[in-house]
């Protein structure tokens, strides 16, 4: 797993961020609150597509007496694996259900530290049409992959009136559809390439946070999920750390209003702040 993975200061992650056109974040270095010597480093495991997110953070974790180590990883899968082994203390960027599913596929015992930072949203995005009623026969529209978020998007086409769906079933995947009337070609995919699939597919099923990596606008979407608010994303920890003071002061700094402007100035329309954990309807 140790090559799968980037060591990186935060300055490195700057240079990457500006390299790899997700932008530049505003927050400052560790070093902004207290003397770095003093600090106890917390390693956090993420993937490049909502890195500005975790810098709008780090600053305020330093004068909470915390240094942050990011570690890079290509896919969320191994955010995860390296955090249930013990090789980062924090997973980031991955929603409460997804964790769910990956500790019933693998036996672990990750959990999302409270108060829930913020949820993100799905769309169906087209860059030939613009309505619902405009996706012609035999379409074909991309979807995720993975089993929590094939279950979403296939839950946006049935809202969209596209597709029916077994009821009786609490996670949908393809083989749910029990009525397709436009005959629909719906290909799944990681969810990573769904928005690249815009460009040859008649439309797809697409994270606002994919979209705006993309540099395309979030809220362009045909229509938009109806679920998302149930799907917290915020601090990963193993279940023995989930009271720790640096797990719980790490999740505290989503509820501070600088920390939620400067993700909202860098990534505009892509994630919406929890007031309160109850929103969660969801039991986790």
């Amino acid at each position: 797993m140790k090559n799968k993975m980037i060591r990186m200061t935060a300055a490195a992650l700057l240079l990457a961020l500006s390299l790899t056109g997700c932008g530049t974040a505003a927050s400052g270095s560790a070093s902004s609150g207290a003397s770095t010597d003093s600090l106890q480093t917390i390693k956090i495991g993420v993937t490049a597509i909502s890195q500005i997110t975790y810098e709008a953070i780090e600053s305020r974790f330093a004068d909470k007496g915390y240094q942050t180590e990011f570690v890079m990883f290509d896919s969320n899968p191994v955010v995860l694996e390296a955090c249930a082994a013990g090789e980062v203390d924090m997973a980031l960027g991955q929603h409460a259900r997804y964790v769910q599913t990956y500790n019933e596929n693998n036996g672990s015992d990750l959990t999302m530290v409270k108060p829930y930072g913020y949820y993100t949203g799905i769309g169906l995005y087209s860059e030939k049409y613009t309505a619902i009623d405009e996706i012609p026969d035999g379409a074909q529209i991309a979807i995720m992959n993975d089993a929590q978020n094939m279950s979403i998007a296939l839950m946006i086409l049935r809202d969209a009136g596209l597709i029916e769906l077994d009821e009786s079933v609490d996670t949908y995947t393809t083989a749910d559809i029990t009525a397709n009337p436009k005959n629909l070609q719906i290909i799944d995919m990681d969810q990573a390439q769904t928005v690249a699939a815009l460009t040859d597919m008649d439309a797809a099923c697409v994270f606002f946070t994919h979209m705006s990596n993309a540099g395309k606008d979030p809220a362009s979407y045909i229509v938009r999920d109806s679920v998302m608010i149930n799907y917290p994303m915020g601090a990963i920890v193993r279940g023995e750390d989930a009271q720790s003071d640096w797990a719980v002061a790490y999740a505290e700094c989503f509820k501070e209003q600088s920390v939620r402007d400067a993700i909202d100035e860098q990534l505009p329309g892509v994630f919406a702040f929890y007031e309160s954990d109850d929103q969660v309807t969801f039991d986790y």
